[in-house]
C-alpha cells in the first residue's frame, strides 16, 4: 500500500547535532537525510546561527509541565533550556526536561498510523493511511453507538494536560466518559482537601518569585522563603518532580532556617537533605497523623506559649468543627482490638507505625508551635493505600487548626489558587442533553451525565472516575444504580487511550490484559481499541488502531501545574510535526468530520471546524476563562477591583484598569488572554500572588463558601431546607435508590459519613487483624517508588537510563548482546543491528531492600529473586541491598521493570529480570470510596531464583 510521506526533512548535519542520538537513531532515520556536503565547520557554524531561533514552550517529559526555552536551528530543535520568566522553574530544567529531544527524534516513537493484523499482544500491525484508520474507527463508533448507546466508548486522556480538544469530541459523540491520569494517580491523598475546601492538592508555599502587590501600590517579585517547618509524610520531591518549584523551593526554605522533616520507610532523595527522617511503618500514616492530632488536642494550651498550638481564629472562617472534633473523641476512648490500647494514644501509635512514642510527641510538639509550617502528604505514602482518605482528612485539619493554611510560609490548597483553564473547549455542555434509554422495558429520559458507569454506578462519589476498575467493567458491562437510568445496563465497547499506559500503571497487569484480549466467540469482548501517543507502550499493543500523536514539541496546548497563585504557560509550536503525526486538534477534527460524512447526527460543523478553524482558536476559547479565580487575599491583587468577585483578563489589562466591572455577575473583564498573548510575554501570564484567600469565602468552593468539617448537613433557606457538603449529593442518591454501594457496604457504611470517620487499610498484618494470619509467611510489605521516569513513558530515553536513581534504578544489568527493535511502519521491527550491552552499562528496576533483611535471607546484590503475595501474584526482580529502607520493606519503581514493549529499547531488553510492581497488585483491591488501585498495600514473601 502506497501513503503519503510528508515527513519533515532533516539534513544528517543537522541531525547530527542533536545530542545523544545514536546509531539506531540513524539507522532508523536513514531516510530523512540527503547526505554529507562539503562545508567548513565555521561556515556550518555561522549558518546555524543565523537559522536560530528560541520558543518558548512547555514541557511534557513529565506532568511537571515546566515552562521551558527551546532552540531551534533550521527547524531541529537543538537545546532545551528553562523558562527564566516562569516562576515555576525558574529558569531551571531537570534531568527530564533536558533530555526531552532524545523523545522527539527517537527512532522508536509511532510515525504512523497502523492497524493490528495479528491477535492483541502480538504486536502486529500494518501501516496504513490516517484516511483508513480514521475510517476504522468512525465506522465502528456508529455501529456501537447505534448498537449500545454512545455510553458504550470511554476516552481515557492519559498523563498529561492537553486533553480538552479529545473531551470536547467525545462528550459532544454522546459520551459521558472522558478521564485521565489522576484517577489513577493519587485520589486519597487530595480527599480531604477536595472535602472540606473544594481543593485537591496542598503544597508548602515555597513557589519563588512570586508576584506582590507592595504597599506603594507596585508589583514587585517577592523572594523571601518565610516557611520554619516542612513535614513530607511519604512525599519526596526531589524525584518526583511533579511540582519542580517545591524541590527548588524546599532547600532554600532550608537555607532560610525551616526545618525539614521527612516521614517514609525509604531514605528518598528528599529524606538525606532533612533534618530528620522518620522511617515509618507503611501504611501508617493515618495512625500517626490521629496521634499528633490527639496530642495537639490535649495538650494546646492558650496561655502558654510554648503549647499554644491551636490557631482558633480558624472558626472564622469554619464550620462544623464542634461535630468533628466529637466523632474523632468518641474514637480515642475506644481500644485497638489488635494490640488492646485506646486508639490515637501515642503508645497506640508507636505500636502501629513503629515510631517511638516519645518521638510522636516530639514530632507533636514541634509541628504545633511552629509557625508557619506546612503538613504535606504525598502520593505513595498515602495517595496509593486504601485508607489513604482517612490520612488525608486529619492532615487537612491539622493545617487548618493550627493557623497554617493560606499564611505566609504555611501551605496551599494549589487547586483553589492556579489558573482556570477550558472553559467551553471542554465540552462539558454537551453532556447535558438529554437522552431516552430504555430501562426494564420503559422509556427513560436524563441527562448523558447520567449515565455515567462510575457517578450513577458503583462509585457515585469517585469525581475523578475509577480507571483502575475498567478491567472489571471491560468483562462484566455496567449497571446503573443510582440517578434516573436506575437498572440500566450497557457494555463497555469502545476505549480510547492517549498518553497513558494502563496495562502497567492502571492496577493489576495480568487483569488489564485479560480484559483487553477477552473474546465473546470471535469478537473481542471491548471490540475498539485505539492507542494515541508519541512512544509505543505497552497497552499500545493491544491496540486495533494506533494513531502517532505529534510530541510536546510540534503541538499547541495550556499548562497550569499547581502554582501558588494564577500561572498559565502556553505549550507552542517549536518544530514542524515529524513524520506522520498529527496534533490533538488535528485529530480531534479529522475524526469529527468523518463521523459527520457517515451520519453521526450529534456532530455539527458548526461545533468543530466551523466554529475553531484554527488550532490557535481552540487554545483561544480554553483561555477565555483565564485567570477565572476570585478576587482575594492580602495584599489584594488589584485593590481598585471589588473583593472576590472573578477575574477575567490579561494581567495587563487588569492591572491597567482595561476592565470592565459586572456588579450582578460579581465578575470583573479584562481583554481575553490569547496564545498570541503568551507569545508576545514570554509563554506565560502570571497574576499577583496574595495570602488569606479563604477570607470571606475567597477561593473556597465549597457550598458553605467555609471551611467545612461536616460533609452532610442541612441548611434553611427562604423556609426551604436544602442538603449541602460535599457528600450530600452522594447521600441523596443513594437514599433514593435504597442502596449502598458496595465498596462503602464493606466498611459497614449505610451512606457516605457526614463527618470524621475511620477504618483500616487492607493487606496489612499490623494494623488489620483480617490479615494478621500473613504476617510471619509474607514478612515484608512491599511499596512504591518513583525513580526520574515520567510514569511509564520515558523509559526509551537513552540518557536517563543510563543515570541511577535513589537506589530503585541501578546499573546491574549484566553482559547481553540483543536484538535492536525500531518501531518502523508495522510496528516494532527488528533492525537487522546486535547491540553488546557490557555489565553494569544500563540501569534497570530493582527491588530496594534492607541490607539486614537480604543478610537474613543469605542474599547479596544483584541476585534474582522472585516476590509472591499471598493471592499467588508474583514477579521477579534483582535486589539491590542498602541501609536506605526500613527492614521489613520492600521498594519497588512504578513503570520500572517487566516492561515488555518492543518500543522501549535497552529496558525492554531486560524484562525478564525486573519486577512490575503491579503484577503484584489485587486486581479488586480499590479504595472503598474513590476506587482508586491500592498500589502500596502489598505483602510478599522473597524465594531466591
Amino acid at each position: 500500500m502506497k501513503t503519503q510521506n510528508s515527513e519533515k526533512q532533516l539534513s544528517r548535519r543537522d541531525f547530527l547535532k542533536l545530542s545523544g542520538v545514536g546509531a539506531a537513531s540513524l539507522a532508523a532515520l536513514q531516510g530523512l537525510g540527503s547526505g554529507f556536503k562539503p562545508i567548513s565547520a565555521a561556515a556550518a557554524r555561522a549558518a546555524l546561527q543565523d537559522n536560530a531561533k528560541y520558543v518558548y514552550t512547555s514541557c511534557v517529559m513529565c506532568p511537571a509541565e515546566c515552562g521551558i526555552k527551546v532552540k531551534v536551528e533550521n527547524g531541529v530543535a537543538s537545546a532545551i533550556y528553562g523558562n527564566v520568566y516562569g516562576p515555576m522553574n525558574t529558569n531551571g530544567v531537570c534531568g527530564k526536561g533536558a533530555s526531552g529531544l532524545q523523545m522527539v527524534y527517537n527512532a522508536n516513537r509511532i510515525k504512523y498510523p497502523m492497524i493490528r493484523v495479528g491477535e492483541r499482544g502480538e504486536s502486529k500491525f500494518k501501516r496504513v493511511s490516517w484516511d483508513e484508520a480514521l475510517n476504522y474507527i468512525a465506522d465502528k463508533l456508529i455501529a456501537l453507538k447505534k448498537k449500545h448507546g454512545a455510553e458504550c466508548a470511554i476516552m481515557d486522556a492519559g498523563d498529561v494536560t492537553d486533553r480538552d480538544p479529545y473531551w470536547y469530541l467525545f462528550r459532544a459523540f454522546g459520551s459521558p466518559h472522558v478521564t485521565e491520569h489522576g484517577a489513577i494517580c493519587d485520589t486519597p491523598r487530595r480527599h480531604g482537601p477536595k472535602i472540606m475546601f473544594g481543593g485537591k492538592r496542598v503544597e508548602p508555599d515555597v513557589m519563588r518569585p512570586v508576584l506582590v502587590r507592595q504597599p506603594d501600590g507596585s508589583l514587585k517579585n517577592d523572594y523571601s522563603y518565610r516557611t520554619k517547618l516542612i513535614i513530607y509524610a511519604g512525599w519526596n520531591p526531589f524525584t518526583a518532580t511533579r511540582i519542580n518549584y517545591e524541590s527548588r523551593g524546599t532547600v532554600e526554605a532550608k537555607l532560610a532556617g525551616a526545618k525539614i522533616i521527612v516521614i517514609d520507610p525509604a531514605l528518598s532523595n528528599t529524606a538525606t537533605k532533612a533534618d530528620q527522617w522518620i522511617p515509618i511503618r507503611p501504611g501508617t500514616d493515618p495512625d500517626l497523623f490521629a496521634a499528633i492530632l490527639r496530642y495537639i488536642l490535649e495538650n494546646n494550651d492558650d496561655n502558654d506559649p510554648f503549647r499554644r498550638y491551636i490557631d482558633w481564629s480558624f472558626q472564622e472562617y469554619s464550620q462544623g468543627w464542634d461535630e468533628f472534633l466529637a466523632a474523632f473523641r468518641s474514637r480515642w476512648y475506644k481500644k485497638d482490638p489488635l494490640n488492646g490500647l485506646k486508639y490515637f494514644s501515642l503508645e497506640w501509635a508507636a505500636e502501629r507505625t513503629g515510631i517511638a512514642a516519645d518521638k510522636i510527641a516530639e514530632l507533636a510538639h514541634t509541628y504545633g508551635i511552629t509557625k508557619p509550617a506546612a503538613l504535606v502528604w504525598g502520593m505513595n505514602g498515602i495517595g496509593h493505600h486504601y485508607n489513604g482518605y482517612v490520612a488525608s482528612i486529619i492532615g487537612t485539619v491539622l493545617n487548618v487548626i493550627t493557623g497554617n493554611m493560606e499564611v505566609p510560609g504555611g501551605a496551599i490548597d494549589t487547586e483553589l489558587v492556579k489558573s482556570d483553564k477550558g472553559g467551553k473547549a471542554k465540552g462539558e455542555d454537551f453532556v447535558k442533553r438529554e437522552v431516552t434509554r430504555k430501562v426494564n422495558g420503559q422509556d427513560v429520559t436524563g441527562k448523558i451525565e447520567e449515565l455515567h458507569m462510575d457517578y450513577y454506578g458503583d462509585w457515585p462519589a469517585a469525581w475523578d472516575d475509577v480507571v483502575g476498575d475498567y478491567p472489571r467493567r471491560f468483562l462484566e458491562g455496567v449497571t446503573l444504580r443510582y440517578g434516573p437510568f436506575r437498572g440500566y445496563k450497557y457494555p463497555i465497547k469502545a476505549f480510547f487511550m492517549r498518553t497513558g499506559n494502563p496495562v502497567i500503571t492502571g492496577s493489576n497487569t495480568a487483569h488489564w490484559i485479560e480484559a483487553l484480549t477477552a473474546k465473546d466467540g470471535d469478537e473481542y469482548r471491548v471490540e475498539l481499541v485505539v492507542y494515541i501517543d508519541t512512544p509505543m507502550l505497552e497497552t499500545g499493543l493491544y491496540a486495533d488502531v494506533i494513531l502517532p500523536e505529534a510530541s510536546y514539541l510540534e503541538r499547541m496546548a495550556l499548562s497550569d501545574i499547581y502554582p501558588s497563585h494564577q500561572v498559565i504557560y502556553l505549550r507552542d509550536f517549536v518544530i514542524d510535526k515529524l513524520h506522520e503525526s498529527k496534533t490533538q486538534y488535528d485529530i480531534m477534527i479529522a475524526l469529527a468530520q468523518k463521523l459527520h460524512e457517515k451520519g453521526d447526527p450529534d456532530i455539527k460543523p458548526e461545533d468543530f471546524w466551523e466554529k475553531f478553524p484554527t488550532e490557535e482558536d481552540f487554545w483561544n476559547e480554553a483561555l477565555k476563562v483565564a485567570p477565572g479565580r476570585a478576587h482575594a487575599g492580602v495584599p489584594l491583587p488589584y485593590p481598585k477591583y471589588p473583593v472576590n468577585y472573578k477575574l477575567i483578563g490579561t494581567p495587563d489589562s487588569l492591572e491597567s484598569g482595561k476592565a470592565t466591572i459586572d456588579d450582578e455577575k460579581k465578575v470583573v473583564q479584562g481583554e481575553y488572554v490569547t496564545a498570541q498573548w503568551l507569545r508576545e510575554h514570554n509563554g506565560v501570564a502570571i497574576w499577583p500572588m496574595s495570602w488569606h484567600r479563604f477570607n470571606n469565602g475567597g477561593v473556597l468552593k465549597t457550598a458553605s463558601k467555609k471551611v467545612e468539617f461536616v460533609w452532610d448537613y442541612e441548611v434553611e433557606k427562604d423556609g426551604e431546607k436544602k442538603r449541602q457538603g460535599q457528600y450530600s449529593k452522594y447521600n441523596k442518591l443513594i437514599e433514593a435508590a435504597g442502596e449502598t454501594p458496595f465498596a462503602i457496604a464493606k466498611l459497614g457504611w449505610k451512606k457516605y459519613e457526614s463527618t470524621f470517620y475511620w477504618f483500616e487499610t487492607v493487606w496489612n498484618p499490623y494494623t488489620n487483624p483480617d490479615y494478621a494470619k500473613y504476617k510471619d509467611e509474607y514478612p515484608f510489605q512491599v511499596v512504591c517508588g518513583r525513580v526520574h521516569h515520567a510514569m511509564s513513558g520515558t523509559q526509551l530515553v537513552d540518557w536517563l537510563g543510563r543515570i541511577p536513581t535513589e537506589d530503585l534504578w541501578a546499573p546491574l544489568n549484566d553482559e547481553r548482546v540483543v536484538d535492536e527493535i525500531v518501531i518502523g511502519e508495522n510496528g516494532p521491527t527488528p533492525s537487522g543491528r546486535k547491540v553488546q550491552l557490557a555489565k553494569g552499562s544500563w540501569c534497570i528496576g530493582v527491588i530496594q531492600m534492607s541490607a539486614s533483611d537480604g543478610r537474613k535471607l543469605g542474599l547479596q546484590t544483584g541476585d534474582l529473586v522472585e516476590l509472591e503475595t499471598p493471592l499467588g501474584h508474583k514477579t521477579r526482580g534483582k535486589v539491590n541491598l542498602v541501609e536506605t529502607i526500613r527492614p521489613g520493606v520492600l521498594r519497588v519503581a512504578m513503570g520500572a521493570g517487566g516492561r515488555f514493549s518492543p518500543g522501549l529499547g535497552l529496558t525492554y531488553d531486560f524484562r525478564d529480570v525486573t519486577p512490575n510492581a503491579n503484577d503484584l497488585t489485587d486486581p479488586e483491591g480499590h479504595s472503598p470510596i474513590m476506587g482508586m488501585p491500592v498500589y502500596a498495600d502489598i505483602i510478599a514473601k522473597v524465594k531466591k531464583l
